[in-house]
């Protein structure tokens, strides 16, 4: 991929992620974290989608069972997008908040495929400076909100940098110090190079610490000993890399069980890990009982009030709700079925695969073992956390970059010198046709990515109509917002309680009764419909019923909806 459609590729690999990172929308949109990174991420990945599909074939050459089980990942998405109850919309482009819907999780693939194939040395060493580069930025931003000196006006004065959230943003510092780390202890620079990354370095961890968020530091240690490892494999032999990590594999699970206050380290104990393995739970059994088709990509929240135990609810309380498994497995598994789930744990396979043979050969290059670490320190993240955008899509990129590196040494010559060999086979044909079939190429890359960026625009303009008809109190603006197809039950919600609280409650009754036809899991609409005094008999004990169903095991509302059904049935 020598023409302009490759140039275009190798730029949107390296920029797309860094702009994901960075896209935000303050005061434009309801969502200004969420929303625009999954434009920026849909509409790079839909540049790259020509130039893959032309290339579709070196694939098979890198790894044969890659293609294999990302095609297994993406059909389970379609078909659970196809079969469920749960709007299209929302698998379409995700929950509000999240934005990690079909198209995101389609994009994410498109980009671990692309840099599988566009993964030569150079490629790598341009996406892991442009990755470091970030990072200085996403640093010093952050040293700047914890200094109380940030320029934007949140509405909450926290340490999140670009990415919404402490652990997000702890867990994007956590992967930087791993490539600073690789930096220091892998490769062989100057005496001020390694102090220069030793000081980021330690400006991360001092962040992470003082942010109180334990992800960031997990990561570290995931991808530090993997770094460790690498080096010991070089310097003292393959058996003193698996000493290394067969010692330490026991310590990080007693510290994992530990935080779960299991085991001898209990005093770790974590309630926000304690409370993710009620989330986890939740996933497992919503995975379990809609094996088949999931009950919907990012549709986890209108479930996980049926799916949760006893011990949940008793913990906190009703109130403590999620829409996320805070497990990316789960939440594809949960979303989409275990066929997903599965093809998605086989692709991290791969990418462990390839670790373990860059490992076994110690033919491994400085970068390598860097993406190694991080990849690792990524694992880490996507088990115990949400795939925040601005931190997945480095992960996914990383992994492709991984496979395609450990399938170059494997085979023992350069992808270039792959591409000669098929050039010659070729070479009567070739002469003839690859300007107008790049051209050809290049223009189709440019109209999908272009079309596919004012697509999805879409959700963004519907998100920031419904800001400013709020912050107007335009009820009408409000109506036509929420009637747009990419609204969100976030949005409905929030135009329903608004009416309420205004003193509009037949026209939040009429809203509500159209929305529970169309989705009688909303919770909102269903509230409604149950506590109007204006709604019909029939009406009201349906909504009832179906919200005893949502929330077994909140026994305040169980106990008010029986009264109120005793009542309406007398």
């Amino acid at each position: 991929m020598r023409n302009s459609g490759g140039i275009l590729s190798k730029i949107v690999i390296v920029g797309t992620p860094i702009l994901a990172t960075l896209a935000i929308a303050p005061g434009l949109t309801y969502d200004p974290i969420n929303l625009p990174k999954a434009l920026v991420v849909i509409t790079g990945a839909s540049f790259l989608l020509t130039s893959l599909i032309v290339n579709f074939s070196k694939l098979f050459q890198i790894n044969k069972l890659l293609p294999f089980f990302a095609i297994i990942f993406i059909c389970p998405l379609l078909f659970s997008l196809v079969v469920n109850d749960a709007p299209t919309s929302q698998q379409l482009w995700g929950v509000w908040g999240r934005s990690t819907g079909v198209l995101t999780y389609l994009a994410f693939t498109i980009f671990l495929l692309a840099s599988a194939i566009e993964g030569e040395k150079k490629d790598q060493i341009s996406l892991r400076r442009g990755f470091e580069r970030l990072s200085y930025f996403i640093s010093i931003y952050t040293l700047a909100q914890a200094g109380e000196i940030d320029p934007i006006n949140w509405s909450q004065k926290l340490m999140v940098a670009t990415l919404g959230n402490i652990n997000f943003m702890s867990s994007f510092l956590g992967l930087a110090t791993i490539s600073m780390l690789s930096r220091i202890i892998i490769e062989k620079l100057s005496v001020t190079s390694k102090l220069f990354f030793g000081l980021f370095a330690a400006l991360n961890l001092f962040l992470i610490w003082i942010s109180g968020s334990i992800q960031g530091i997990a990561v570290v240690a995931a991808g530090l000993s993997i770094l460790i490892m690498l080096k010991a494999r070089k310097e003292r032999g393959l058996w003193a890399s698996i000493a290394w990590i067969s010692s330490v594999t026991p310590f990080g699970i007693l510290i994992l069980l530990g935080t779960a206050g299991v085991g001898p380290l209990n005093a770790l104990k974590q309630e926000t890990v304690i409370f993710r393995i009620d989330y986890w739970l939740a996933g497992v059994r919503m995975a379990k009982e809609n094996w088949l088709n999931g009950v919907g990509v990012d549709s986890y929240g209108d479930f996980y009030e049926q799916y949760r135990d006893l011990a949940a609810v008793e913990r906190t309380g009703p109130q403590r709700v999620t829409n996320t498994a805070h497990n990316i497995f789960l939440d594809v598994s949960s979303g989409a079925g275990i066929f997903a789930g599965v093809a998605f744990v086989a692709i991290f396979l791969i990418v462990l695969g390839s670790v373990v043979q860059m490992t076994r050969s110690a033919k491994f290059t400085d970068t390598d073992a860097a993406f190694a670490g991080m990849f690792f320190g990524f694992l880490v993240f996507a088990m115990i956390s949400i795939n925040q955008i601005g931190v997945g899509i480095w992960g996914f990129v990383f992994m492709g970059s991984l496979i395609g590196s450990s399938a170059r040494q494997k085979i023992g010559v350069k992808r270039s010198e792959i591409e000669n060999s098929q050039a010659r086979t070729s070479s009567s044909n070739a002469s003839k046709v690859p300007d107008s079939r790049t051209n050809t190429s290049f223009i189709l890359s440019m109209i999908l990515g272009m079309t596919v960026f004012i697509v999805g625009l879409q959700p963004v303009i519907t998100d920031a109509k419904m800001l400013r008809a709020v912050q107007n109190s335009d009820f009408q603006a409000m109506k036509e917002s929420v009637s747009r197809s990419t609204a969100t039950a976030f949005h409905k919600s929030k135009f329903q309680t608004l009416l309420v609280q205004g003193g509009r409650e037949s026209e939040a009754l009429n809203f509500a009764r159209g929305d529970v036809a169309r989705y009688p899991r909303s919770e909102t609409s269903l509230r409604i419909v149950a506590f109007s005094e204006t709604a019909l008999k029939s009406e009201r004990v349906r909504a009832a019923e179906l919200l005893k169903a949502r929330d077994p095991f909140n026994y305040e509302l169980q106990r008010i909806l029986d009264e109120m059904l005793e009542t309406l049935q007398k």
